[in-house]
């Protein structure tokens, strides 16, 4: 585990990410309002001044030798800006400002909430994307660091705000300039893997709610191992079994396309997959897909449903929000 280095806080409330490490007694703290560092200790006490809500869901997969136990969030959208990102200080600190729920900010949340997850041993933290609201260096710096106070393996699935910058959304500039600064975090790759002796998890980045053939590929690989599977997408998927609650919810909460369609969903009746999209979400909805579970995010509050007969999704609320959810696999 590597130690905390510095964080970025607000001057609200100075909380440090609490790891177990016996040389994690002290943080530098950059006080972006100043441009300084200055130097506090952790104060456990803090950490009780930023409430967390954190739900237990259990899902039974036949098969696996031991319980497993997942520590599950998503849409901190972090933004923090200093100097090296001036030009997208105006926007940062407006966005800052609307994810400041009841008044605590969201990297605060994030760091209470991985404290959360220390307090029990996991098998794996899994963030389903949109951690950071944009590419800025003082938002990654952030979450870099905390994630590297987790006592257990994260897995970390691309939203689609981690890596937009300014107007750069999902454009040609986005993924060759500023998605590599996510490499603080994670390997730039579109798709994560740790594999255990009776589970996979798997992660897919959705671009633009779309899967890409690498993506497919790789699911395949593992899919053939015969393993029960846990995969992990930022935007949900949508049931084949004409549950429409988790779409018309959607609509509801986020607005309908002009076609009164879902903006927020992965399907028909929403972001329509294209070809590749299509087999990925056919394999993993198959008959003898091996997937157990899917996990997502986006939506900004909780949701699950059964996918079809078979596979259970479960969308967390937002992070920033102080939402997430431990799931036990038994």
């Amino acid at each position: 585990m590597k130690r905390l280095g510095a964080l970025a806080l607000s001057l609200s409330i100075i909380l440090c990410a609490c790891g177990q490490s016996s040389d994690a007694h002290s943080a530098d703290v950059q006080e972006i309002s100043q441009d300084k560092q200055i130097d506090a200790p952790i104060d456990e006490s803090t950490i009780s001044r930023v409430p967390v809500n954190v739900r237990q869901e259990i899902v039974d997969v036949p098969g696996i030798e031991k319980e497993h136990n997942i520590f599950f969030l998503a849409d901190s959208h972090i933004s923090l800006c200093d100097e090296r990102d001036s030009e997208l200080m105006d926007k940062a600190t407006a966005r800052a400002e609307s994810f400041a729920y009841e008044g605590i900010q969201a990297h605060d949340r994030f760091g209470a909430l991985v404290c959360e997850a220390n307090t029990k041993q996991r098998d794996a933290v899994i963030l389903a994307g949109d951690i950071v609201d944009s590419a800025m260096y003082a938002s990654i710096e952030c979450v870099t660091n905390n994630l590297n106070m987790l006592d257990s393996p994260y897995l970390y699935s691309m939203g689609n705000h981690d890596f937009e910058y300014g107007t750069e959304y999902f454009s040609d500039k986005a993924y060759e300039e500023y998605l590599p600064r996510m490499s603080e975090i994670r390997d730039i790759v579109p798709y994560q893997i740790k594999e255990e002796e009776d589970i996979i998890y798997f992660t897919a980045d959705d671009k633009n709610s779309q899967i890409t053939q690498d993506i497919l590929d790789a699911y395949r690989i593992e899919a053939a191992k015969g393993k029960p599977i846990v995969l992990t997408v930022h935007v949900p998927i949508e049931p084949v079994n004409g549950d429409m609650k988790l779409v018309e919810d959607c609509k509801s909460v986020w607005g309908a396309t002009n076609d009164n369609k879902s903006k927020v969903t992965m399907g028909i009746n929403g972001c329509y997959p294209n070809d590749v999209t299509r087999q990925f979400i056919d394999e993993v909805l198959g008959e003898d897909s091996p997937v157990v579970l899917v996990l997502a995010g986006h939506i900004h509050f909780y949701h699950k449903d059964m996918l079809n007969d078979k596979v259970v999704q479960i969308v967390t609320g937002a992070a920033y929000e102080g939402e997430a959810i431990e799931i036990i696999l038994k």
